[in-house]
């Protein structure tokens, strides 16, 4: 028995996880309950422009008002004159557009504070639940949530109370169909970065992953290189990390797989000796000015590989390189 325990409470724990809290957003569509319905299995005309159908499973509770009074009195405080409130069940929202993101305010009338909300995808699998923190002191309060991965297509929010889960009051309610800024893959560095004979290791990085529209910034920066040395920042679709000397003798490698798009030559600055230098690149500049480049047009989920090379005479091949980034474009 134990045993059972402890893995359902692990399930919830990594179903939980995928769900996280985020403040007031303005989402693709809205919900201020501007149809006035008392009683019913559902909500005559759904919810969210007809996108989303509102339920109370098992009953015929659901329900739009002006003001509610139970355990206290709640007045309509937000959108419109109207909000919904079930007074016996759970509430379900049925969605017909995938939801990344959903909240609004929330009321508790039943002397119980919080509810539980359940997240499900297209096949009924549970993505995530987390618990709304809504006092019972009968005073609106903005929750909301969201997630990355796989979208939800029904939502449900039970009352934390013995009452059916119901007299969860909600108003001004969003929903997100977009994916999240905040889920978006960030730049991952790769394979291993040469060691110079005045022992520098140059380190690759990007700020941001590129959009298809070239938009957003994206500077490529190699630190660490060798002073006053001439080099490029160059770029692959694929990456293949094998020694850059095959007969041995250096300790830098080539990260990026042919073919290869080489960028302008530049020099490093920096003191000569010293791993004070830099290659620098503009990334959404340099695909702009060459349309024809390797890899356009792009498109979003496309990788790209990039890595530093430049000259150290008396190493192997006459050159180091650094270690690699791989890009992911974003819409």
């Amino acid at each position: 028995m134990k045993w059972t325990l402890m893995c359902v409470a692990a399930l919830s724990a990594a179903a939980s996880a995928q769900v996280s809290p985020t403040g007031p957003f303005t989402g693709q569509y809205q919900e201020d309950w501007s149809v006035s319905q008392f009683g019913g299995a559902c909500m005559n005309g759904g919810a969210f422009a007809g996108t989303a159908q509102v339920c109370t499973p098992g009953g015929t509770d659901v329900s739009t008002t002006t003001g509610w009074s139970f355990m206290c009195y709640i007045p309509a405080a937000y959108s419109g004159l109207l909000f919904y409130g079930s007074y016996g069940r759970a509430t379900e929202f049925t969605l017909s557009v995938p939801a990344y993101r959903f909240g609004g305010y929330f009321s508790i009338n039943s002397g119980y504070a919080d509810a539980a909300v359940d997240f499900y995808d297209a096949s009924n699998n549970l993505i995530g639940t987390t618990t709304a923190s809504i006092p019972a002191d009968c005073a609106w309060h903005w929750q909301g949530w969201e997630w990355c991965n796989t979208p939800a297509t029904r939502i449900v929010v039970t009352g934390l109370n013995p009452f059916g889960g119901g007299f969860v009051m909600m108003d001004a309610l969003e929903l997100g169909t977009t994916v999240p800024s905040s889920c978006a893959p960030t730049p991952t560095p790769f394979c291993t970065s040469g060691t110079t004979t005045n022992g520098c290791a140059a380190l690759i990085n990007a700020s941001a992953n590129p959009n298809v529209g070239h938009s957003a910034p994206c500077q490529i920066s190699v630190t660490n290189v060798e002073g006053q040395k001439s080099g490029i920042i160059f770029y692959g679709l694929a990456k293949f990390p094998q020694p850059w000397c095959s007969v041995g003798g250096g300790t830098s490698f080539l990260c990026v797989k042919p073919p290869t798009m080489r960028t302008l030559v530049q020099t490093s600055g920096g003191t000569a000796s010293a791993c004070n230098g830099q290659l620098q690149l503009d990334w959404n500049a340099f695909q702009i000015a060459n349309p024809s480049a390797l890899g356009n047009p792009w498109t979003a989920g496309d990788k790209v590989y990039v890595q530093g090379w430049f000259r150290d005479p008396p190493a192997c091949k006459t050159t180091s390189t650094s270690n690699s980034v791989e890009l992911t474009y974003l819409p």
